[in-house]
């Protein structure tokens, strides 16, 4: 296992999304054709040390730190309105290409385009391409879940980009420039001064509009990676002489929460809502297991729902019919497999505690534990 792997941002966690990730991130599955690399080859210069040494250089020295292996092709494309770097990548493919904006390369000096080019290159070692699409997300918790994982995904990246370029302030005055758009002429670089917004931005409340943004703001992500510098694992790993403030995963949760301090905890709440639905409409889907509520059913179901769900569970099953609550449990339990594993897990292993008070057949009752299963997708 490469050091990379234990530096991973603990949100970043595709098996949440139950994606299974190649045990080789350079493994090659399929014969997919990248038809991205004629359009670069077209439209862009490929970066080779006779035309761009000094770029060339950069990346030596990043994969030189990573110690992983470069089958990347690197590009540099005309582009002096946007400071951008993006990797693209085949999900199951074995190599990818990282492309330069010529207004980024502009931007940086070296040491600063070193910590960019390593923070790409850790989006194909992540197998971030491996995560589903957001345009393609169905329901409103699929989105806002597969935006967190997007979020998550940049702070992982911006680890990697730090050790890459082996340079703390290399790696924040890169994020500072990018989100300035300035250069150091215009530029003094107090991180102090400028993480002073944070606690602005915290105090009123955040911006909630951020929580349907792929990445994190430049504030929290800067924090973030003040914040992985000071961790004991990271000094640990490299000598750095330091003892390290922190543990990772306090570090993490430090992160979560200054995260929800600016987007808000709406991702969670829903979130919870839906757990909160799921159990009560399996619960249901349990009981009339034996197409019967019994008073003792009820009584547990009152206990675990409160006295207006179940009234009004009762009423609903006197006036509708055995099909259209089936339909009304399916649809719950359809929005329910938009959840990550950790709700699904907490959803089953509620449910299950019913089969000890059900009245009807356990047998019966484990069978539809075992359809809530297959229906949530766990």
């Amino acid at each position: 296992m490469n050091i990379l792997d234990q530096f991973r941002y603990s949100r970043d966690d595709p098996s949440q999304l139950n994606i299974k990730l190649k045990q080789d991130p350079y493994e090659k599955v399929g014969t997919s054709k990248n038809q991205n690399i004629n359009n670069l080859l077209s439209t862009s210069v490929k970066v080779s040390k006779e035309i761009f040494p000094g770029i060339s250089v950069a990346i030596d020295n990043v994969f030189n730190r990573l110690k992983i292996k470069n089958s990347f092709s690197f590009f540099v494309t005309a582009n002096h309105l946007e400071v951008q770097a993006t990797c693209s990548a085949m999900p199951l493919g074995d190599t990818a290409e990282i492309i330069l904006t010529s207004k980024l390369i502009e931007l940086l000096n070296i040491e600063e385009l070193e910590s960019i080019i390593a923070h790409e290159i850790a989006h194909f070692y992540y197998q971030h391409s491996l995560y589903p699409p957001i345009s393609e997300a169905k329901t409103r918790i699929e989105k806002l879940n597969l935006l967190n994982f997007s979020r998550a995904a940049e702070i992982s990246a911006d680890r990697i980009g730090f050790i890459g370029s082996n340079d703390l302030e290399a790696s924040l005055r890169a994020m500072l420039k990018i989100t300035s758009g300035l250069s150091d002429k215009h530029l003094k670089f107090n991180f102090s001064s400028y993480l002073d917004q944070l606690r602005e931005l915290k105090e009123v409340k955040g911006n909630k509009d951020l929580m349907y943004s792929t990445h994190p703001n430049f504030l929290n992500r800067m924090q973030a990676l003040i914040w992985f510098s000071m961790s004991k694992e990271y000094n640990d790993q490299y000598n750095t002489g330091k003892k390290g403030v922190y543990d990772l995963k306090t570090i993490d949760q430090k992160i979560d929460e200054s995260i929800k301090n600016v987007i808000g905890d709406e991702v969670d709440y829903s979130n919870k809502e839906i757990v909160s639905k799921t159990l009560m409409w399996g619960s249901i889907y349990i009981f009339l297991s034996d197409k019967k509520f019994s008073k003792k059913e009820q009584e547990i179901f009152k206990k675990n729902f409160g006295d207006k769900n179940t009234k009004s569970i009762l009423s609903l099953i006197k006036i509708s019919s055995a099909k259209s609550i089936q339909v009304k449990i399916d649809n719950i339990l359809e929005e329910a497999s938009k959840l990550l594993n950790k709700d699904k897990e907490k959803i089953i292993n509620e449910l299950s505690k019913l089969l000890k008070v059900v009245d009807g057949d356990q047998k019966v009752a484990s069978s539809i534990i075992n359809k809530i299963k297959t229906n949530i997708k766990i």
